[in-house]
Formats: C-alpha cells, structure tokens, sequence
C-alpha cells in the first residue's frame, strides 16, 4: 500500500458477510470492535469457506484528516481512482484499497461515534467493487419484496427512494434498502435482488433476507398522481449508469459497466414509476407484477 505506516493498531477482529461475500477486519480498538458488531450484528457471519477481503484499521490519533464539523452531516467521499489502488478521505479517515485483491488500509484519528459511519463509507466502497468484479451491480436505490419477487428502483438523491420505502413499510411490504441494493445475474439470464446493511433516511435494513428474483426494474419520480410509463433504451441505460455509484466514476470500468447496464435493460424492461404521496402505488404495481390486487389500508 502506498500510505505512510500506522502509529497503533488494535487487538481486536471482526469477520462480516453479506451479499455472498466476506471482509475481515483487523487493527480495531475495543471501543471500534464493539462499535461495528453493534451496527453489523446481523452481518456477523464468518464463513470460512468464503475468501475473505482483508481491511486493515490503523488508529493515528495525532493524524491530520478532514476535521468534522461541530453536529450530523452529509457528505461526500473523496474518491481517487488510481491505475493500481483506489484512495479514499472523508471525515477523520483515508484509506487504500488494492484494486487486484480490494486489500484496505484504512487509516483513521477517529475512536468514538463517528468511526462507524466513517468505517462504512469505506466499506461501501470495497463492497461495490468486490460484487462488481463478481459480474453484480451495486445500484444506488430502493428495494422491497412481496412474496419472492423483488421490486428495485433507482433514483438520485431526493427522488422519493426514503418516501417509497416508508409507504411500503406502512403495507407490510418487506424493504431491504432506501440506499443500496445488489443484483446479481445468475445463468439462464434471471436477476436476484440481494439486501446489503446499507441505509439511507428511511433507516431499515434486511442483510440477513435471502435473494428474491427481481421481477420489477424501474426508475422513480415523484408526482400528483400514480402511473407507470416507459422511457427509451438509452435513457434506461443512463439511468441504470447513473445509479451506480463510484463505479460509475472509474475511467477503467466504464465499458464494463455501460455493457452490463445494457444487458439488464434488454432482459428486464425499465418502467418509470410516478408516484403520489399514498400507498396507492402497490394497487398499480401489483396489478401488473403480481397475480392479485393488494390489500391496503383502509
């Protein structure tokens, strides 16, 4: 790795697995030990048969990091894609990541509250890659199931991904994610949506579900009313593209990824779904994607 050596590292170790892959991570202090295996309890799975990604945690308290500010804030990672290593910074943290083997240093002046959103932006980062070069998509969206079928839609921020998942939750829907969403394509040409512990406002996560068949695929937008509609193959390639988040940046991958958003657009067809601000669009989307009618609340 190209970072400068740690000042300390911590005793303490951590096996995660979601989403059929498995990071172990070493270097952790106590406190950031039982940080993560509150925040990743259900991801608490140590699979030995699976090769794991190693992450290392280097604690540099005298570090110099991008300061936090004084309350909650959203932010923005800084991302630099390298020929043979990704570098990563944000709030009190850098980090490297090997693009051959996604092997992390993650270096960090950050031992209380604020390590574990800090530890999970780079996390997303190795995940997104590690499922990619696996021939998935991490996908920028909402996601809930019915029954086995899987329904995913992709949006940028603001697009109402939060606001679906709340309307669902209130019909009993099982939401997987308002963040981020896996989907893998199998052979014979299917696709399965597969829950990560990624979550945005809306807050639910569902890492532990098994995979269901992703039977609707579609864009979102708010509106007055509720309708489906279509929209052309280059902008369902875009927007699939779009929602892609830090692959969707790396020069060295865009070919790949415009290839493999095509080939989902031809096997599923990209739906708009507009929706008001009700339970109303399951009546819709159930009436086209599933073999009844819902029952919602009165």
């Amino acid at each position: 790795m190209s970072l400068l050596a740690p000042s300390a590292n911590g005793p303490q170790r951590l096996d995660l697995g979601f989403a059929g892959c498995r990071y172990v991570v070493t270097g952790l202090s106590g406190f950031q030990s039982q940080a993560l295996a509150s925040h990743f309890a259900k991801e608490l799975a140590p699979q030995p048969s699976v090769p794991a990604v190693p992450i290392e945690v280097c604690y540099r308290p005298n570090g110099v990091f991008a300061s936090r500010p004084p309350g909650p804030t959203e932010y923005a990672v800084a991302l630099k894609h390298q020929e043979t290593e990704l570098h990563l910074a944000g709030i009190g943290f850098t980090a490297a990541i090997e693009r051959s083997s996604l092997q992390t240093t993650m270096l960090t002046n950050l031992d209380d509250a604020w390590f574990t959103g800090s530890f999970e932006n780079v996390l997303r980062v190795i995940t997104s890659y590690r499922l990619f070069f696996r021939g998935a998509l991490v996908l920028h969206s909402a996601a809930f199931v019915h029954g086995h079928k899987g329904f995913l839609f992709c949006g940028r921020s603001g697009a109402g991904k939060s606001t679906l998942c709340g309307l669902a939750d209130q019909i009993g829907l099982e939401v997987l994610s308002d963040e981020l969403n896996a989907v893998h394509r199998r052979p014979g040409g299917s696709y399965w949506l597969q829950a990560m512990p990624f979550a945005g406002d809306f807050g639910m996560t569902r890492s532990d579900s098994a995979p269901a068949k992703l039977s609707g695929l579609f864009g979102i937008e708010k509106d007055e009313q509720t309708s489906l509609g279509t929209c052309s193959k280059a902008e369902a390639v875009s927007r699939v593209i779009a929602a892609c988040p830090y692959i969707n940046g790396d020069p060295s991958l865009g070919e790949a990824l415009a290839e493999r958003a095509e080939r989902i657009v031809r096997d599923l067809p990209f739906r708009i779904l507009s929706f008001a601000k009700d339970t109303n669009f399951w009546s819709v989307l159930s009436h086209e994607y599933c073999d009844e009618r819902a029952t919602l609340p009165t």
